[in-house]
């Protein structure tokens, strides 16, 4: 029957996301740009901590259902209907972050709770009807449902109690693929993952974040000099970090390389994915930064939360980026690893000793560091754009 889910056919071509995975995309820059202003009003250790912990159910609904779309190839009417309600269901999402932790959790755990309903449902659904996916999907169903219960009773238990139930719904959720895959490791089906492309997509939904920070806030300032100088420089900072990932730390073999070389590269391969989070963390720190530095431009200096937040979010996003490299199956000279971990190491020092540098001259300082490390890595190793495949040995090539 059209419309029925069925395993995604492997293609010499490659795969990209469809454009039904493009709108569902959209959510999430409501999400991000609520978990922002989360942030913009929390800018304390605690609320910085909250800000992550947060981050974390919104990536994984996203990522959940992007692992959905990798692994079946379906694209009819009731399909589109679900990811439509599923698409609903995280703007109630994004729209209960901000009080989540807040004494406002209920909402936010019943959107996340219909959303896990909702994958339960799609993955019963392709257990019925793809059957030799049905070891892989056996282990979804089970840990996703145990996730979705643990959510759920957490609203019998009072805050903030409530939110140590929250860690452990999410520790099964994210342990869930890892050991499913594992579980069956010789009963994986073959296919080439888009995976990697969904990744490098939603890095941009981060970014993205900083575009709208620095146009609301020079328009806020009425075009004050002082700050248009600042927006400038953040946007330069901004356009470096995006030069610094897609040149040469998305991987489009990453996740296949995982999937044909044991368990081992299985755990590799899941750190690497697991460690976007701290990315995608950082870029929308460092927006919340930028941010702050645009309104106050012509303060003497930036408070030290929102020093923590640019330069911070910066250093979080240069280790990230350096740790995920030495994951990655592509190689990547030792040198250019320790000048990130120069600059992140620099970063720090501005956020630290930030109070008595103005923000035009604090963000200077980290737009020339980050513009020279670009241009660093640009003549050392070389223009890689994104790394090419790896050939898939034909006897165990494993999908993601």
């Amino acid at each position: 029957m059209a419309g029925r889910p069925r395993l995604y056919t492997s293609s010499e071509e490659g795969r990209h996301a469809t454009w039904l995975e493009l709108f569902f995309d959209l959510v999430f820059v409501l999400a991000i740009a609520e978990l922002a202003r989360y942030l913009h009003n929390h800018l304390t250790v605690g609320g910085f901590l909250a800000f992550a912990f947060l981050f974390v159910p919104v990536w994984l609904v996203w990522s959940n259902f992007s692992y959905y779309a990798d692994l079946f190839d379906v694209d009819g009417p009731f399909y589109r209907v679900m990811m439509l309600v599923a698409m609903l269901l995280s703007i109630a999402l994004a729209m209960n972050v901000y009080g989540a932790l807040d004494g406002g959790s209920a909402g936010f755990v019943a959107a996340y709770v219909a959303l896990r309903v909702l994958l339960v449902g799609l993955y019963t659904w392709a257990w019925r009807y793809v059957e030799e996916t049905r070891p892989l999907t056996t282990w979804h169903l089970t840990g996703f449902s145990t996730g979705a219960l643990i959510w759920g009773a957490s609203l019998l238990v009072p805050e903030p109690a409530r939110y140590w139930m929250w860690a452990l719904g999410l520790l099964v959720e994210m342990a869930t693929p890892v050991f499913a895959q594992i579980l069956v490791l010789e009963e994986a089906p073959v296919q080439r993952s888009h995976l990697p492309e969904r990744f490098g997509l939603f890095t941009i939904i981060v970014l993205g974040e900083s575009i709208v920070v620095t146009g609301l806030g020079v328009a806020g300032t009425q075009w004050a000099v002082g700050s248009v100088v600042v927006a400038a420089l953040g946007f330069a900072a901004v356009a470096s970090l995006w030069w610094l990932y897609f040149d040469h730390v998305l991987d489009e073999s990453a996740v296949e390389h995982a999937y044909t070389n044991g368990v081992r590269e299985l755990f590799v391969g899941f750190s690497w994915a697991y460690g976007h989070l701290a990315i995608y963390i950082g870029l929308a720190a460092t927006a919340v930064g930028i941010e702050f530095a645009i309104g106050g431009a012509m303060d003497p200096a930036l408070g030290r939360g929102a020093r923590a937040a640019l330069c911070g979010g910066v250093a979080l996003y240069l280790v990230a980026v350096s740790v995920l490299h030495s994951l990655s199956p592509q190689p990547f000279p030792r040198r250019a690893s320790a000048a990130r971990l120069g600059v992140a190491a620099f970063a720090v020092v501005l956020a630290l000793v930030g109070s008595a540098l103005s923000p035009p001259v604090l963000a200077g300082l980290l737009a020339l560091a980050l513009v020279g490390l670009t241009f660093f890595e640009v003549g050392w190793v070389g223009r890689s754009s994104v790394a090419p495949r790896l050939p898939l040995p034909e006897r165990k090539r494993k999908k993601w």
